[in-house]
């Protein structure tokens, strides 16, 4: 980082405990050493290292799970802790020994990476085991990729490597900080532990100060015409990118609440990819500064399974606090503070970082649709108990069991199931949300007694209820809906498949998933004639492990009804931000399209809206069953075209769409369609609602950000004259272009007997 300097603290930074498992010990560090954005051939230098002191923990209880023994163990130096440093206090420390051949390659930006030969070091230790390897003379080496070091043992293989870790460099004093590297096993230590899924996994963390023998730093390159924004300088728009979650550990294996779980970690790669600098400051720092005193990102996570065509959650972390930023790749000029992301910076949040008890807090603390953190000026928060503005709790009695997203591992053990891990990076003032969380596919495996979660494929943007109903391409009998109140967004998926070996019978599941709706959820009511359908196995799942806030199911004539228990219970049963639960029931009916509803929990001003209505599906009933009928896609609306007007929408006016009377084939006694909505050229933020009667209330059919195109697909009902009604609302006014693709359309058919 080019500027180390970090604002005075109002208490005491906290420090992680000894007592939690380094399984996944690592903290926040792009290990890629990649060139900003706007650089082709970066100018380096290369600084040999004069000295060194590496300090190293190895979690004992990991390594026994893997057949392994710490022995001989022989420390040699002495430490200055850095206040970052997730290494305990009595971890021991090896000083350099011998001729040193490791080398740090710096660039404007400072820190890029390791060269050269080896560090060695007096002392060191043994593991003992089958697959045993001895460390006695510690040696490092540049490992395969710019910012990682590799272990090389006795006889020359090397069976650890370091990954993620954090840096701090002072160029002027030639000072590198190697902080809170995951120490991994390597495929070929896992080769001979006896499984290859066991490369990956974290056993420790490593700290490692170096003395450098340099100059000055390189000069930047060029700056273009739009040069990024100063430090100081909060103008542009804020959107951070989670760009991507390499690795997925465990944190800790116990019983909580009588059942067996495990606890579940996601690392997390973000990019500033707007036009502002983003604040980053770590809590109780910045107190009175600008922007938006002590204020800076939040991090939460979640796990899904889909097994027999049903959704389900698994488990979902507390709320983990942003405090540094490496600011790694940045764009030529950018602001490098490491308390502020500059443009084009990127950052990784390692698995050990997320386990940081010093770094979690409950979720209730902070505002989901807007990023802020309420606290301070009397208001009482976890880490400041009498609310003045100074930490008095670190997390002191806490463990990775407290605040962390624990799965039960009977869950984790279902053949043929597939399962994913989410995360969502919660920023004060970001335009796009969805950008801003993304999902690994894992395979969870416990070859022994570590769990591992390999994962399958790419990472992907946006929330894991996109890969189990595509929202693009939702297939048959199926759907995906998002919804803009603009207070917060929430998102239904509906998929309805066979039940396995009962003819003629289907399941209907449902995904509930509030985004940044801050009042939460507290029913969810799918309407239909239940006096004509056979219905059973009806469920709800939330993942936590606890009945008392299982959420009741409610059987009438008007359909089915999930309403939260009477009363106040622990854990809280509302549909919280950044929470998913899910629904189902078997029936004897084919499904038609529908519109459920959803209350509201909380209470809020006069113009608040107090139900949301999402587009889905149910068994016919007589309400709206009915056959359906696929059509070649054809269009009934662009308002480019001179046909429809060649203007753009304005935002709240309203555009009747008489479907019937087009040329797509629609018949007179259609009563919904399947559409494709997509937006252009929107002046603004907003959302686009199409409907049959209104005005609609809040179920957005798309949603958007200004001069992003988007498209959704809905299902949508018509007016008895076969009529649609499309209304845009921008925010601020403005205006924006709507095409409309019709391809398919419900008929009724005859009632069930």
């Amino acid at each position: 980082m080019r500027n180390t300097a970090r604002p005075p603290h109002s208490s005491k930074r906290p420090r992680l405990r000894a007592g939690l498992l380094f399984a996944s010990l690592a903290v926040l560090t792009l290990a890629t050493g990649r060139a900003s954005r706007a650089e082709t051939a970066a100018q380096t230098a290369s600084w040999p290292v004069v000295d060194a002191v590496t300090t190293l923990s190895l979690d004992a209880a990991t390594l026994s799970g893997l057949g392994l023994e710490i022995t001989g163990l022989e420390a040699s130096g002495r430490r200055t802790a850095h206040d970052l440093s997730v290494v305990p206090a009595e971890a021991p420390t090896f000083k350099a020994s011998g001729a040193i051949g490791l080398r740090v390659v710096v660039a404007w930006d400072g820190f890029r990476g390791f060269e050269g030969g080896t560090l060695r070091h007096q002392g060191g230790l043994r593991l003992r085991g089958p697959a045993g390897f001895d460390l006695a003379g510690l040696v490092l080496r540049p490992g395969k990729r710019a910012t990682e070091l590799e272990f090389v043992d006795a006889k020359g293989t090397v069976m650890l490597t370091t990954a993620e870790a954090q840096w701090e460099m002072d160029a002027e004093r030639h000072q590198l900080r190697f902080l809170n590297a995951d120490v991994r096993v390597t495929p070929e230590l896992a080769k001979r532990l006896g499984d290859s899924r066991y490369a990956g996994v974290a056993v420790g963390v490593l700290d490692m100060d170096a003395t450098l023998q340099g100059g000055a730093l390189p000069p930047s390159p060029p700056v273009g015409i739009n040069a990024p924004p100063a430090c100081g300088d909060w103008s542009g728009n804020v959107d951070v990118g989670l760009v991507n979650m390499s690795s997925i550990g465990q944190a800790g294996i116990a019983t909580v609440n009588g059942r067996p779980v495990v606890v579940v970690l996601p690392s997390a790669e973000l990019e500033n990819v707007g036009t502002a600098n983003v604040p980053w400051y770590s809590k109780f720092t910045n107190l009175s500064g600008v922007p938006f005193a002590d204020q800076h990102p939040y991090l939460v996570w979640l796990m899904t399974r889909v097994n027999a065509g049903v959704l389900e959650p698994l488990g979902k972390s507390d709320l983990k606090h942003a405090f540094l930023t490496i600011n790694t790749g940045c764009d030529p000029g950018a602001c490098t503070d490491s308390h502020i992301l500059g443009l084009g910076c990127a950052d990784v949040y390692s698995t050990g970082t997320n386990n940081n008890v010093g770094s979690l807090a409950p979720r209730n603390e902070v505002t989901a649709s807007t990023g802020i953190w309420s606290h301070c000026g009397g208001i009482p928060s976890h880490f400041d108990t009498d609310g003045n503005c100074a930490q008095d709790f670190s997390g002191l009695g806490e463990n990775a069991f407290t605040h962390g997203l624990k799965a039960a591992e009977a869950d984790l053990q279902v053949a043929g199931a597939q399962y994913y891990v989410e995360a969502f990076y919660i920023v004060r003032n970001d335009i796009n949300i969805f950008n801003s969380m993304g999902y690994r596919q894992v395979t969870p495996a416990k070859p022994v007694s570590t769990w591992t979660f390999p994962t399958v494929g790419a990472y992907v943007q946006g929330p894991a209820i996109n890969a189990w109903v595509n929202p693009t391409t939702p297939g048959p009998d199926a759907n995906n809906q998002l919804v803009n109140t603009a207070e917060g967004r929430v998102q239904l998926a509906v998929k309805v498949t066979d039940v396995a070996g009962a003819p003629g019978k289907k399941r209907y599941a449902y995904a509930l998933q509030n985004h940044d709706f801050d009042r939460r959820l507290r029913s969810f009511h799918v309407p239909f004639d239940t006096a004509n359908a056979l219905i059973e196995n009806v469920a709800y799942a939330d993942g936590d492990g606890f009945a008392v806030n299982d959420w009741v199911s409610t059987i009438d004539a008007s359909g089915i009804t999930w309403t939260v228990p009477a009363g106040t219970v622990n854990p809280p049963a509302e549909l919280d931000y950044a929470t998913l639960i899910s629904f189902r029931f078997d029936s004897d009916v084919a499904p038609t399209p529908v519109e459920t509803s959803m209350a509201i929990a909380d209470a809020g001003p006069p113009d608040s809206i107090n139900e949301i209505r999402i587009p889905a599906l149910a068994p016919a009933g007589i309400a709206g069953e009915g056959d359906y009928h696929t059509l070649t896609p054809c269009r009934v609306l662009d308002t480019r075209t001179p046909n429809d007007g060649a203007a753009p929408l304005a935002s709240a006016s309203v555009r009747e769409v008489n479907v019937v009377a087009s040329s797509c084939g629609v018949p007179v006694n259609a009563f919904a369609l399947t559409l494709n909505v997509t937006e252009i050229a929107a002046t603004g933020a907003g959302s686009i609602e199409v409907y049959s009667v209104g005005p609609p209330t809040g179920a957005a059919t798309v949603s958007f950000d200004a001069g992003i195109f988007r498209a959704n697909n809905a299902i949508v009902m018509m007016t008895a004259a076969g009529k649609l009604n499309v209304k845009p609302t921008i925010t601020g006014g403005g205006s924006t272009h709507v095409v409309i693709d019709v391809s398919g359309y419900f008929t009724p058919a005859a009632k069930k007997k």
